[in-house]
């Protein structure tokens, strides 16, 4: 049931952009899902149009900061003195100048969106290209929402560009492991949070399996195997490949199904060739709807160099189907438990192959109750207690 206006809060999400990545994908999720139990949801995009769009309820805005500080002789005079004097000076540091100037517009921003339709109650911010632009907004409503922890500062300014990012800020990280990773990567550069929780990525399970039902077009035999994710190095599906090959040699006869597009594509294709197994490996290219692939496959393969939190093996478990992964760091222990860790695979090609083929042979039966844990209502809920019970709408 949906929450009642007694109840409605005004929330903000911002991020640095809006396509068609894990975080984005989630952002989406969130911000139907707040709106769905009656909240009004805000959804700010800091850089370029959305490729995708949320419900029609989410009001979303587009606002470039970062070109917007720059209007005026002021705004330009900045941002030439930060680009080819303080930046040079003090390596890394671009985005404490281009922020100093983002964080007041957002701010300005905050004030016009009130004026116009009230008090907002939370403002979430997401992934660090968000706040790099915003690190000098401190608001006790906002929150930084931690996916990874990337871009990580060295050199002789680490440990203050590092404060910058994250001193006094109030943090949600999306699994137990990456809050693990940034205490330590903090710790390490001396710096303090405000506040940390963990808040896991809402899916949307009933809308997955109704999209699960659609053709897939095109259509590939079953049984086979399935893997969907960006091509690009992190995902490290080089280590898929060679490992898909292994478990070839000791057997294994399905197919590989790829789902997805990014700057490896070419070089994996050319791996495929050079391990004789391109006739099995099917690349699709990015898919508006994987569902119905993963929905019909044998298992699902992530063979990740790290996970967040895995949110592709929440959509997998959701559409019942089983999933083998690489056991590293980040949140997928969080997700793949009790019989599920069975397939988990140390992080090489033999032990990934012996797992596919355990996958095929012995499967997994997958409980409902392992995607249930992320399902949307509870995660807007975790989201709504993060407001103080006096807050007002």
């Amino acid at each position: 049931m949906p929450t009642s206006t007694k109840h409605k809060r005004r929330i903000l999400i911002t991020l640095r952009r809006l396509g068609t990545g894990g975080i984005e994908r989630a952002t989406l999720t969130l911000a139907n899902a707040m709106a769905a139990e009656g909240h009004e949801v805000h959804l700010l995009v800091l850089k370029g149009q959305p490729e995708r769009l949320p419900g029609p309820v989410v009001i979303v805005h587009c606002r470039d900061l970062d070109r917007e500080q720059r209007w005026g002789i002021k705004g330009m005079s900045w941002h030439l003195l930060s680009r080819l004097a303080l930046t040079p000076l003090m390596p890394g540091s671009g985005f404490v100048w281009q922020g100093m100037r983002c964080s007041q517009a957002f701010e300005a921003f905050i004030t016009d969106t009130e004026a116009r339709y009230g008090h907002f109650d939370l403002i979430l911010i997401r992934g660090q290209g968000a706040f790099e632009l915003l690190w000098k907004f401190h608001d006790p409503r906002a929150w930084l929402v931690v996916e990874a922890v990337t871009g990580r500062f060295s050199g002789r300014l680490s440990a203050w560009l590092t404060r910058c990012l994250y001193q006094r800020h109030k943090v949600i990280c999306v699994s137990q492991g990456v809050e693990r990773e940034l205490a330590l990567y903090l710790e390490k550069h001396g710096t303090r949070l405000a506040e940390c929780r963990v808040i896991h990525n809402a899916v949307p399970i009933h809308q997955l399996g109704k999209m699960a039902k659609e053709p897939c077009q095109p259509e590939i035999p079953r049984p086979y195997l399935v893997h969907v994710g960006r091509l690009v190095p992190v995902k490290k599906q080089t280590l898929l490949l060679d490992a898909y090959a292994k478990a070839r040699e000791l057997g294994l006869s399905l197919p590989l199904v790829i789902i997805g597009d990014g700057s490896e594509r070419r070089a994996l294709e050319a791996l495929a060739n050079q391990l004789n197994i391109r006739e099995s490996v099917h690349f699709l290219g990015a898919l508006e709807n994987p569902y119905p692939w993963m929905a019909n496959a044998t298992a699902f393969v992530l063979s990740s160099r790290f996970e967040g939190l895995g949110l592709v093996l929440i959509e997998a478990l959701a559409l019942g189907t089983q999933c083998v992964a690489t056991d590293v760091p980040g949140g997928i222990r969080e997700v793949l438990v009790e019989e599920q860790r069975r397939l988990l695979a140390s992080p090489n090609a033999d032990s990934l192959a012996t797992k596919l083929c355990e996958a095929v042979d012995t499967p997994v039966v997958v409980r409902p109750e392992w995607a249930e844990r992320f399902a949307e209502q509870r995660i807007v809920s975790a989201f709504i207690d993060l407001i103080p019970a006096s807050s007002q709408t």
